[in-house]
């Protein structure tokens, strides 16, 4: 009997220690808050907060106009502290994942609740503009190349975006403190599981404060953000999927594989346009503005599989403003040389990249 005691407790004590920590990501506890989309897009979105956003759930119905056509997306996005359940209600699937972003705020624990939050904003591009009035809330207001938004709390209340189209989503109902629905989280048992790679939220991201002119008078209280993709080494191998949906498998060095859109956007500001060496061992990344002189923007990566004498090989991937795949290596390169104009080095060792009209570039350096 005792034995048995001692057992139960020790099972108690285990499980404990085991669970996750609930980290409070937003300063207040729960929320329920409706948005709706307009201009290009049409649809709802209802945002589900609990926990201090250790729990979030996403319903988003969307409709987005092409033309003549419509293209119609219903999913919800379950996060549960670092696992992620995006549900695929047209196809009834569910794939089960890594919730990215829930580290970045393991990481900064002695940290205000929006400070990860708005770093992860600066990620995307987006620099503090003031702020504004907004369904009665005096919210911050950013701004990037071709897009707004404005947040309270750490929370988006409204967004704006201009490339092909004007696409807008705002908040037409906030509700804070509330008491949550029962079973709001629960994930539907009836789907078909599909994976267990697929992540949710930044990946590869190193945030670092600088916090040095705080003692300054002239410190307004916005702390300075440094953003590195340097450190991937506890990012998990990240899937890609072509726009027909046919997964694009990749093999070799991992650092390539765990290099995705918000990695390259993160490191605009680093890129330049001179000619490069590219050695077989490193990945390299890119942006070119007015993609093909067609309008958009393209970032993507690339990486040597093969240079000898016989020739070289290499593998990439490019994504569109959306994060779209518009191009990768499946024995067609002409994406690739639209951006670079590609030889080897008179040595058969390096291949030699020279960036075309608005491209610009750097190679990793871990």
């Amino acid at each position: 009997m005792r034995y048995n005691l001692f057992l139960i407790v020790y099972l108690l004590v285990t499980n404990m220690f085991a669970q996750e920590t609930h980290l409070k990501i937003f300063p207040f506890k729960s929320a329920i808050i409706e948005y709706k989309y307009e201009a290009g897009l049409g649809g709802t979105h209802v945002k589900y907060i609990d926990d201090y956003g250790y729990k979030q759930k996403d319903v988003i119905r969307k409709e987005i106009k092409l033309g003549d056509d419509i293209e119609k997306k219903y999913e919800t996005i379950i996060l549960i502290g670092s696992k992620a359940y995006t549900i695929n209600h047209q196809d009834t699937t569910v794939a089960i994942g890594v919730n990215s972003t829930y580290s970045y705020y393991l990481q900064n624990q002695n940290r205000k609740t929006n400070d990860v939050t708005e770093a992860l904003i600066k990620a995307e591009g987006f620099k503090e503009n003031g702020t504004k009035k907004f369904l009665g809330k005096e919210c911050k207001y950013w701004k990037a190349d071709k897009a707004k938004k404005l947040t309270w709390n750490g929370v988006e209340l409204k967004s704006t975006i201009s490339f092909f189209m004007m696409m807008v989503e705002k908040v037409t109902s906030i509700k804070v403190d509330v008491d949550m629905p029962k079973n709001t989280f629960d994930i539907p048992q009836e789907l078909r599981y599909i994976s267990s790679d697929v992540y949710q939220g930044y990946s590869g991201l190193k945030l670092k404060f600088d916090e040095d002119n705080k003692s300054k008078p002239e410190y307004n209280g916005s702390i300075k953000v440094e953003f590195s993709s340097s450190n991937l080494e506890s990012t998990d191998n990240i899937p890609f999927y072509s726009q027909e949906g046919e997964k694009i498998i990749q093999t070799g060095v991992n650092d390539y594989n765990k290099v995705d859109f918000k990695i390259i956007k993160s490191q605009l500001s680093q890129l330049k346009s001179n000619k490069t060496d590219f050695e077989q061992s490193r990945t390299l990344i890119f942006y070119q503005k007015d993609g093909y002189g067609e309008g958009f923007n393209l970032y993507g990566k690339v990486q040597i599989n093969k240079i000898n004498k016989d020739g070289f090989s290499y593998r990439y991937l490019i994504f569109g403003d959306e994060e779209e795949i518009t191009g990768y290596s499946d024995d067609d390169n002409s994406a690739l040389t639209r951006i670079f104009d590609i030889s080897p080095d008179k040595n058969n060792r390096k291949l030699i990249l020279t960036p075309k009209k608005g491209t610009s570039c750097i190679v990793l350096g871990w």
